[in-house]
Protein backbone atom coordinates (compact mmCIF):
# COMPACT_ATOMS: atom_id res chain seq x y z
CA UNK A 1 0.00 0.00 0.00
CA UNK A 2 1.43 3.03 -1.26
CA UNK A 3 -0.03 5.99 1.35
CA UNK A 4 1.19 9.32 2.76
CA UNK A 5 0.42 10.71 6.04
CA UNK A 6 1.10 13.65 8.60
CA UNK A 7 3.03 12.87 11.72
CA UNK A 8 3.24 14.53 15.02
CA UNK A 9 5.78 14.37 17.51
CA UNK A 10 6.91 14.71 21.04
CA UNK A 11 9.05 14.54 23.79
CA UNK A 12 8.73 15.33 27.06
CA UNK A 13 11.42 15.24 30.59
CA UNK A 14 10.32 16.30 33.94
CA UNK A 15 13.58 17.44 35.01
CA UNK A 16 16.55 16.58 32.39
CA UNK A 17 17.70 13.70 32.90
CA UNK A 18 14.61 12.98 34.21
CA UNK A 19 11.24 10.72 33.54
CA UNK A 20 10.31 11.00 30.37
CA UNK A 21 8.17 9.90 27.88
CA UNK A 22 7.02 10.37 24.25
CA UNK A 23 4.01 10.32 21.87
CA UNK A 24 3.06 11.05 18.15
CA UNK A 25 0.15 11.06 15.99
CA UNK A 26 -0.13 9.77 12.27
CA UNK A 27 -2.67 11.29 10.40
CA UNK A 28 -3.66 10.10 6.77
CA UNK A 29 -6.86 12.48 5.09
CA UNK A 30 -8.44 13.12 7.67
CA UNK A 31 -8.40 10.42 9.73
CA UNK A 32 -5.71 9.38 12.90
CA UNK A 33 -4.55 6.26 11.92
CA UNK A 34 -2.21 5.71 14.95
CA UNK A 35 -1.31 7.37 18.65
CA UNK A 36 1.00 6.29 20.96
CA UNK A 37 2.31 7.27 24.24
CA UNK A 38 4.69 5.35 26.25
CA UNK A 39 6.76 5.92 29.35
CA UNK A 40 10.62 5.89 28.62
CA UNK A 41 11.89 6.03 31.97
CA UNK A 42 14.70 8.18 32.90
CA UNK A 43 16.27 10.18 29.96
CA UNK A 44 16.78 13.71 28.65
CA UNK A 45 14.11 15.76 26.90
CA UNK A 46 15.91 15.68 23.59
CA UNK A 47 16.15 11.70 23.92
CA UNK A 48 12.46 11.34 24.39
CA UNK A 49 12.10 13.94 21.15
CA UNK A 50 14.46 11.61 19.07
CA UNK A 51 12.34 8.56 20.34
CA UNK A 52 8.98 10.26 19.21
CA UNK A 53 10.36 10.62 15.69
CA UNK A 54 11.68 7.23 15.39
CA UNK A 55 8.80 5.35 16.93
CA UNK A 56 6.32 7.35 15.01
CA UNK A 57 8.78 6.10 11.66
CA UNK A 58 8.21 2.91 12.76
CA UNK A 59 4.82 2.62 13.12
CA UNK A 60 4.33 4.43 9.96
CA UNK A 61 6.17 1.44 8.21
CA UNK A 62 4.10 -1.24 9.81
CA UNK A 63 1.18 0.72 8.71
CA UNK A 64 2.31 0.73 4.87
CA UNK A 65 2.94 4.51 4.46
CA UNK A 66 5.57 5.52 2.48
CA UNK A 67 5.43 9.07 2.21
CA UNK A 68 5.43 11.21 5.73
CA UNK A 69 5.76 14.63 6.69
CA UNK A 70 7.41 14.75 10.34
CA UNK A 71 6.31 17.58 12.56
CA UNK A 72 8.02 18.46 15.71
CA UNK A 73 8.50 21.53 18.08
CA UNK A 74 12.30 20.47 18.53
CA UNK A 75 14.41 22.68 16.36
CA UNK A 76 17.17 20.82 17.88
CA UNK A 77 16.11 17.19 16.49
CA UNK A 78 14.53 18.96 13.32
CA UNK A 79 17.93 20.74 12.78
CA UNK A 80 20.34 17.63 13.01
CA UNK A 81 17.88 15.76 10.86
CA UNK A 82 17.75 17.63 8.37
CA UNK A 83 21.55 18.18 8.35
CA UNK A 84 21.58 21.68 9.56
CA UNK A 85 23.33 21.25 12.77
CA UNK A 86 25.86 18.44 13.57
CA UNK A 87 24.97 15.70 15.97
CA UNK A 88 27.51 15.79 18.95
CA UNK A 89 25.89 13.76 21.57
CA UNK A 90 26.40 10.06 21.17
CA UNK A 91 23.16 8.81 22.26
CA UNK A 92 22.03 11.55 19.96
CA UNK A 93 24.10 10.07 17.39
CA UNK A 94 22.48 6.43 17.37
CA UNK A 95 19.52 7.84 17.65
CA UNK A 96 19.47 10.16 14.68
CA UNK A 97 21.37 6.66 12.79
CA UNK A 98 18.02 5.04 13.58
CA UNK A 99 15.91 7.56 11.91
CA UNK A 100 18.21 8.04 8.78
CA UNK A 101 17.54 3.86 8.62
CA UNK A 102 14.39 4.28 8.58
CA UNK A 103 13.68 7.00 6.39
CA UNK A 104 16.05 4.74 3.84
CA UNK A 105 12.33 2.87 3.86
CA UNK A 106 10.52 5.57 2.80
CA UNK A 107 10.10 6.49 -0.46
CA UNK A 108 9.74 10.51 0.35
CA UNK A 109 10.85 11.90 4.52
CA UNK A 110 10.40 15.40 5.24
CA UNK A 111 11.28 16.53 8.85
CA UNK A 112 9.35 20.31 9.70
CA UNK A 113 9.87 22.23 12.63
CA UNK A 114 6.18 23.47 13.82
CA UNK A 115 5.76 25.92 16.97
CA UNK A 116 4.49 24.28 19.99
CA UNK A 117 1.01 26.02 19.61
CA UNK A 118 0.50 23.88 16.78
CA UNK A 119 -2.70 22.34 17.71
CA UNK A 120 -1.52 18.84 16.86
CA UNK A 121 1.93 19.23 18.92
CA UNK A 122 0.04 20.22 21.91
CA UNK A 123 -2.10 17.26 21.64
CA UNK A 124 0.78 15.11 21.55
CA UNK A 125 1.96 17.08 24.60
CA UNK A 126 -0.99 16.76 26.30
CA UNK A 127 -0.39 12.38 25.83
CA UNK A 128 3.22 12.64 26.95
CA UNK A 129 2.52 14.87 30.07
CA UNK A 130 -0.63 12.36 31.08
CA UNK A 131 1.35 9.22 30.61
CA UNK A 132 4.23 10.84 32.70
CA UNK A 133 1.24 11.83 35.45
CA UNK A 134 0.37 8.43 35.32
CA UNK A 135 3.35 7.46 35.95
CA UNK A 136 5.80 9.57 37.51
CA UNK A 137 3.58 11.95 38.76
CA UNK A 138 5.40 15.19 39.85
CA UNK A 139 8.61 13.68 40.06
CA UNK A 140 11.27 16.05 39.43
CA UNK A 141 15.27 15.31 39.58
Amino acid sequence: MDAEALVYTDGASRGNPGPCAYAFLIIRGDEVVARRSEYLGRCTNNEAEYTAVARAMEEALRLGIRRIRVHSDSRLVISQLTGRWRVKDPRMRALSSRIKELASKFEVVEFVNVPREDPLIRAADHMCNRTLDEVAGDFIV
